[in-house]
């Protein structure tokens, strides 16, 4: 009972945005793990209604304390969280012998916003600092739109919508994915899981294949109660991470669940350069074919018109011949070795699942979509010398 009254009050300590819990005095030291291998970082940016209306960022913090309570973890959970009316926090959750739980205030960075690039950099380099360990992970949590530019998802209600990384405080700041790969490069990670929607797209996983090794993301929205934490923690720091594992606890929530609907899937960053060869030699010389594709008739991912995320092994199946399409899908089974999805998910329905989607290009007819989109470097290696 003790640890659960303890735990309680953390709780609610980071729902209001205070988060100096002093332990007791006659509890055990809660000291970080001195021995430890990994160090995970939580970038939570619950400035929007994730954290303020629904409160999944209390709840997913309350999961991951859990996790600390009930298993013997070595490593470092940090968690770098943005809220409303607070300057952002670097927290570190710690656990004694007893499995008490205790989150501990390392920094407040004083006038920084979670979506700044500087403000990702300062924080990859303290996390870095502080725990000094062998390994690195990172997940993302907030809302996204994979990687389009900033307010171009649903035309007439921009302010509705979020875009590529972010949607804090009532500017509603977002980050592009450029600039996100581009802060984190000096980071390298084994992995980045993202807690966030639309993020399992081959321009995002391109993106980022220099700066991590795994992704774990969803092609489709992910569902606001988050990842299943309490499970996940304790995989993430075993000696040898099972990521297939980690995408099974995902399913086991989401998609085995009765009643429950989602998608997940695991991207190996070091097969994404051998899947642009493949996709390039694909829609070489094919313009006028891309330009004509019925995009009506391709498995989508998204809930807006026109689309914008569609499954990459479907779209390149409509512009390959036999020998490509065995080649691709031979490519696919190692960049995207677990996929799972729901035969539904809001609505839509799932017929065909790579566990990546891609853009068209020109299929969402708006000029800021396609300058941003020849900015990445997806279409700089795949569609920028096709004629």
């Amino acid at each position: 009972m003790i640890k659960k009254l303890l735990y309680f009050a953390i709780i609610i300590c980071v729902a209001c945005g205070v988060v100096s819990c002093e332990p007791k005095q006659d509890e055990p030291p809660f000291v970080p793990d001195k021995d430890a291998k990994h160090t995970a970082l939580v970038y939570m940016m619950a400035d929007n209604n994730l954290g303020y209306s629904y409160h999944f960022d209390a709840t997913n913090i309350e999961a991951m304390c859990e996790a600390f309570i009930d298993n013997d973890i070595n490593g470092r959970l940090m968690i770098f969280l943005s809220q409303r009316r607070s300057d952002p926090y670097l927290l570190e959750i710690l656990s004694n012998d007893k499995h008490q739980c205790y989150i501990d205030t390392l920094k407040v960075y004083e006038g920084c916003l979670s979506t700044d690039t500087a403000t990702l950099g300062m924080v990859m380099r303290d996390v870095r600092e502080i725990s000094k360990t062998p390994s690195y992970g990172l997940f993302v949590w907030t809302h996204a739109t994979g990687w389009l530019p900033q307010y171009r998802f649903y035309k007439g209600k921009r302010r509705e919508a979020p875009a590529s990384i972010g949607l804090e405080g009532r500017e509603q700041l977002t980050m592009d994915i450029d600039l996100f790969a581009e802060a984190l490069k000096p980071y390298r990670h084994e992995y980045i899981i993202f807690d966030a929607c639309m993020m399992s797209c081959v321009e995002v996983a391109y993106e980022l294949r220099d700066v991590c090794d795994h992704i774990i993301a969803t092609p489709t929205e992910t569902m606001g109660a988050g990842f299943p934490y309490y499970d996940i923690v304790p995989l993430i720091f075993a000696d040898t991470i099972d990521y297939e594992e980690v995408c099974r606890k995902y399913s086991d929530e989401y998609i085995n669940n009765v009643g429950n609907e989602g998608t997940i899937a695991l991207i190996e960053t070091r097969y994404m350069e051998e899947l642009a060869e493949v996709c390039e030699r694909i829609v070489r010389g094919r313009d006028a074919d891309i330009a004509a594709i019925d995009s009506r008739l391709l498995q989508y991912y998204d809930r807006i018109n026109p689309h914008v995320f569609y499954d990459l092994l479907h779209y390149m199946q409509q512009l390959a011949d036999e020998e490509q399409c065995a080649e691709l899908e031979q490519v696919l089974d190692k960049a995207v070795p677990y996929k799972e999805a729901s035969r539904k998910f809001l609505g839509i329905t799932i017929d065909h699942y790579s566990g990546v989607s891609s853009y068209i290009p020109g299929v969402a007819q708006d000029a800021v979509v396609e300058e941003y989109y020849r900015t990445l470097q997806w279409y700089k290696r795949v569609y920028e010398n096709i004629e």
